[in-house]
């Protein structure tokens, strides 16, 4: 089907997704003025709403504010208190809405700091966060209706393809496994009737760059291709110029986080991550939790998410570190504020006795779905064994033998995983690794006596 087919699907299929794309498109000259001006107003709402109708943050804020008219501007914000994901797990019923009227479905995060979290999202909120995902594209060269490869997602993949869904179908979305990527899957996809088709893949930087050292091997690359864009872990530089390397396109960087609602993507420039305002306010705080307005300055990201109303945070600790990279227009006439690369969401890589590679962001989307887990880590001790270590949360039911099984149906059976109970271990810097890989690193150090 063409490209204009799919356009008129999609656009028959999620209008409201459609209409608020144009919208976020139409504001990408709003100078910082508008953008403070909208965001305060929708701060202001938002403070107001939680008073009433989200019975955690009454005795949250109890001592810092006597009536939300006391918070007017973003700078008001650092009158409240942060938000942690201790709080969401433990008054999660208390941070839901008592307003009748707003309807909601659950979501969760990956994890990709190693916490998963649980919460609830409107339809109209999620329609906006996607309209931030395809605003990122359309600087990749991305239109609606165009076919799309994603490298990643939940499932490890079995066999040389991967199952569509009638959503796939539609928005002209093909996936690919991003933990269970081989050459002989990979031939398989060059040789595909889509594959030149693709105009756009997303997706986890470590399995894009393993996919295009198969595809190098092959001699090939898609056709058509005009750009990638890149999510949910850190992307080295060396990452970025290797994938520039064999696919021939513009690499581009972008950070999101849906419970906070946050969104950053880089512009063709690859100048800093443009930052939408359009779901929530980013502050960047300091160790006295004050906020930083200096360039290049780095500080925790903490978010305030306006717009969902089902279960809005309010100065949200996200466990990511960002600094504001530029205030100024970019060269395509983009006025938002711009980020830094994101540090955070860190990790090695899981390498099997197969061959397979499994990166972080599949595991997140594997461990989201153990409910009462309050964090995670895989340490690689050997080339076939696994040291998971889990810290239980309420709510938490699984025994050792399942979590066991769990991880061999999820990810597989040729590594023994071995479970320990307690919080993730840090580096010596105090950093999480939610993937340490202390056997591939013993493979690269040289041998005594060489």
């Amino acid at each position: 089907m063409t490209h204009l087919l799919h356009q008129l699907l999609i656009t028959a299929s999620v209008p409201q997704r459609i209409a608020l794309f144009r919208l976020v498109q139409s504001r990408t000259g709003w100078t910082p003025n508008q953008i403070q001006s909208f965001q305060e107003k929708r701060l202001r709402e938002i403070i107001g709403y939680c008073w009433q109708y989200i019975p955690f943050y009454r005795d949250h804020w109890r001592g810092a504010i006597s009536d939300p008219g006391e918070i007017q501007t973003i700078e008001d914000l650092q009158k409240l208190p942060i938000l942690t994901k201790d709080h969401v797990r433990e008054h999660l019923s208390t941070l839901v809405t008592t307003d009748p009227s707003v309807k909601s479905a659950e979501a969760r995060t990956g994890g990709s700091t190693g916490r998963p979290i649980i919460f609830r999202m409107t339809y109209r909120d999620e329609q906006l966060a996607w309209a931030h995902m395809y605003m990122g594209w359309s600087w990749a060269g991305y239109r609606v209706g165009d076919p799309f490869l994603i490298v990643g997602g939940e499932s490890v993949g079995i066999g040389l393809g991967d199952k569509r869904t009638l959503a796939d179908k539609v928005m002209n979305r093909w996936v690919t496994s991003g933990s269970n990527l081989t050459l002989e899957r990979t031939r398989a996809l060059s040789q595909a009737p889509h594959f030149h088709q693709i105009r756009l893949i997303y997706g986890y930087p470590n399995s894009i760059k393993e996919l295009c050292e198969h595809l190098a091997q092959l001699g090939t690359r898609p056709a058509s291709l005009k750009g990638v864009v890149c999510t949910a872990e850190v992307m080295l530089p060396e990452v970025r110029q290797r994938i520039q390397e064999v696919l021939g396109v513009k690499v581009l960087d972008q950070y999101g986080l849906n419970d906070g609602g946050l969104h950053a993507c880089e512009g063709p420039e690859q100048d800093g991550l443009h930052l939408s305002f359009h779901r929530g306010i980013l502050e960047v705080l300091d160790d006295d939790n004050r906020q930083i307005h200096d360039l290049k300055r780095t500080g925790r990201a903490v978010a305030t998410l306006f717009s969902n109303k089902a279960m809005p945070f309010i100065r949200y600790e996200t466990g990511d570190r960002v600094h504001w990279h530029s205030f100024e227009p970019s060269p395509s006439g983009v006025r938002w504020p711009r980020i830094g690369p994101v540090d955070g969401r860190t990790g090695d890589v899981l390498h099997f006795p197969s061959g397979r590679k499994v990166p972080m962001p599949g595991l997140t989307l594997v461990m989201r779905w153990i409910e009462g887990l309050s964090s995670y880590q895989f340490i690689q001790s050997e080339a076939a064994l696994i040291r998971v270590r889990l810290e239980r949360g309420n709510g938490f039911t699984m025994s050792e033998e399942q979590v066991r099984q769990f991880l061999q149906d999820k990810i597989g059976e040729e590594v023994s995983w071995q479970i320990e109970w307690g919080k993730p271990e840090l580096t010596q810097n105090g950093k999480l690794l939610i993937i340490r890989n202390d056997w591939l690193k013993r493979q690269s150090q040289p041998q005594s006596g060489q």
